[in-house]
């Protein structure tokens, strides 16, 4: 166990610079864009959404997430935390453990009195505790932004929103993260890892967020995509705790079920010398 701490520490060591550049360069993202909703007249996009065709409101959500400042501010920024971090997370969950079968570190690796359990499992520590201080950065920052804001104040200062979805993103990228890591004890290769990680990503955007689009047929399709369950401006505009109740139940459960099976996995692997 004094194994699995040592090989945490180092992975948070060597990583500890980019926890503080992406989760200050978002959270500066959005201390800007809750100061940019101070000078914006959220009331008169209501008349241009009325506009909009049935389809497009119901890919978006109601015209209330528009018209206030919690929905505006979710859309810009939590809406798209996929691609702001989702990407990179999946990156680095593919690399973490192939680099090393890579380039054969692992062998010294393994060759220290650690179980393959504990090795692996302080990669996915990891991965895990990469997400919660990034992520943790991002939205104190927010909060200090919709703090010193007069429009939130005016709608009401909902951290304890903010904080229940805070957990949801956390669950909601390291699902990402672990199905990349999943593949990764798969095929041992970064490449194949990287590459089945960032298809599921876009397949299961597709399928959790077009499915309005779809022919009912096929429209059940969604509940197989993590985006199904990932219902940010729900949680902060309409207070719907039994969503969020649903969704952190399912995202956890995918969550546990891709770390046992990269832990099982990667147990009974052959690792090429």
């Amino acid at each position: 166990m004094n194994r699995f701490f040592l090989l945490l520490k180092e992975s948070l060591l060597e990583k500890k610079f980019v926890i503080l550049i992406l989760g200050g360069v978002l959270g500066l993202l959005s201390y800007f864009i809750v100061y940019m909703i101070e000078g914006m007249d959220l009331s008169a996009i209501e008349d241009i959404i009325a506009l909009w065709p049935e389809e497009m409101l119901g890919f978006f959500g109601d015209v209330e997430v528009f018209t206030s400042p919690y929905g505006f501010w979710t859309l810009e920024l939590l809406t798209f935390m996929w691609a702001y971090a989702g990407i990179y997370i999946v990156y680095m969950a593919s690399n973490l453990l192939t680099r090393e079968v890579e380039t054969k570190i692992i062998d010294l690796s393994l060759s220290k009195p650690v179980t393959r359990y504990n090795f692996l499992g302080s990669k996915i520590a990891f991965l895990y505790l990469f997400i919660v201080a990034a992520l943790g950065i991002f939205f104190l920052l927010t909060m200090a932004g919709v703090a010193f804001s007069s429009v939130f104040q005016d709608e009401g200062l909902f951290f304890d929103r903010l904080w229940l979805t805070y957990i949801i993103v956390v669950l909601y990228l390291g699902a990402l993260a672990m199905f990349a890591k999943f593949f990764s004890t798969i095929f041992l290769s970064g490449r194949k890892a990287m590459a089945f990680g960032i298809g599921i990503l876009f397949i299961m955007f597709f399928l959790g967020e077009f499915y309005v689009y779809m022919d009912e047929a096929v429209q059940g399709m969604k509940y197989i995509s993590v985006f199904y369950y990932f219902n940010p401006s729900d949680y902060m505009v309409h207070a719907d705790f039994g969503l969020f109740a649903r969704d952190l139940i399912v995202l956890g459960s995918i969550n546990a079920a891709l770390v046992v099976g990269s832990l099982l996995i990667f147990n009974k692997k052959d690792i090429p010398i």
